[in-house]
């Protein structure tokens, strides 16, 4: 009896002790990453909304001094003007950063009186552009009559691995992207959110409490879920499921007919949704060369499924900017891309003064 008791109250000390110990790891976790927690419950809640959606928004720590911020900018709000909507990826998103991006796109809406929009988040491909679209339009009452849609190299892979197996349909129709719940992929905000929660609604001694029992039950989901996706691909391909940039890179390598058909889809898809609102006159699709198209590294160019798809629909209003097509022959290379960046983001100088420019120019030639 005396051994029960004891093996008894050994088990709850032990308990305890590991209890009090993972509540301390949350809570130094909860200190590391406090410059990425969300500052007020309001921008906590909108970011968790369109997320669901959307599966990821702009980043919490750089983006949220008005709560829209983390979906879309007002470059230029004019009143009764037309309305200029960009969409895309990073490359987008930059535009918002980039101080002499940012004032040509200024300028430009100030001499043309229109405003301007730019919704580019990180990795955004055709599918959630679509969807974001639609969202913008319903719950935010915005009605471009011009769309710019910056369509990147790695969208292919994005679609193909990131977003393809997360689509949520409704009678056929792409109505979300699924986020991402205790993967510990990219943009799996379930940490974020969860601390964020917690800081924002309790204090000591609760909080402690609370911070474990997170941490606990994150071990425990994250823990099934990993064992579930290595018994599915294997374990020598786990790190596929992640979709890490080599896995996103292997598509502009190769490209097979049936990975090919889902991005044409995709972005089918996405250029109908547009083709067919009343209110948008014209889209301009744009897309750039990675600096391994530049040296014939890479054997697939987004840019020539572009025009593939459009070659072969009657579309009405839509058209093509190629950057493939500029001429970059007094221009070292190697110089306009960010350094040893694989995304081959363009440095600050050439995404105005080559990138942005340019689109103005068309811009420009569209409006006239």
């Amino acid at each position: 009896m005396r051994n029960k008791i004891f093996i008894f109250f050994s088990f709850i000390i032990f308990g305890s002790f590991v209890y009090l110990l993972i509540g301390i790891i949350a809570y130094l976790e909860l200190k590391k990453n406090k410059n990425n927690l969300f500052k007020n419950k309001e921008n906590l809640i909108f970011h968790k909304k369109y997320s669901k959606k959307l599966h990821h928004l702009r980043d919490s720590n750089r983006w949220g001094k008005e709560k829209n911020d983390y979906l879309f900018s007002k470059i230029k709000k004019n009143k009764n003007s037309d309305l200029i909507l960009l969409q895309g990826d990073s490359w987008v998103e930059q535009s918002q950063e980039i101080d002499g991006s940012l004032k040509m796109l200024e300028n430009f809406s100030r001499k043309n009186n229109i405003s301007i929009i730019n919704a580019g988040i990180t990795s955004y491909s055709p599918s959630l552009m679509n969807v974001q679209f639609n969202l913008l339009k319903k719950n935010f009452n915005l009605k471009p009559s011009i769309v710019v849609a910056y369509i990147d190299q790695t969208d292919i892979g994005d679609e193909i691995c990131r977003y393809n197996p997360s689509k949520i349909f409704n009678d056929n129709k792409l109505i979300g992207v699924k986020n991402e719940e205790y993967t510990s992929k990219i943009y799996d905000y379930t940490k974020i959110y969860n601390y964020s929660n917690i800081e924002l609604n309790s204090n000591y001694p609760v909080k402690f409490f609370k911070l474990a029992n997170f941490k606990i039950k994150y071990f425990l989901l994250r823990t099934t879920k990993r064992f579930k996706e290595i018994s599915e691909v294997g374990w020598r391909q786990r790190g596929i499921v992640k979709c890490r940039f080599k896995e996103i890179q292997k598509y502009l390598f190769n490209l097979d007919q049936k990975s090919k058909n889902l991005f044409i889809n995709s972005l089918n898809e996405y250029l109908k949704s547009l083709e067919q609102d009343i209110e948008i006159q014209k889209i301009l699709l744009v897309s750039f060369p990675h600096y391994k198209h530049q040296i014939n590294e890479y054997e697939i160019n987004v840019s020539n499924l572009i025009d593939e798809l459009i070659e072969n629909n009657s579309f009405k209003k839509t058209s093509h900017l190629n950057f493939n097509n500029y001429d970059f022959s007094d221009l070292e290379i190697k110089n306009i891309y960010l350094d040893g960046d694989p995304s081959s983001h363009l440095n600050e100088k050439y995404h105005t003064e080559l990138f942005i420019k340019n689109i103005l120019n068309e811009l420009q030639r569209k409006l006239r």
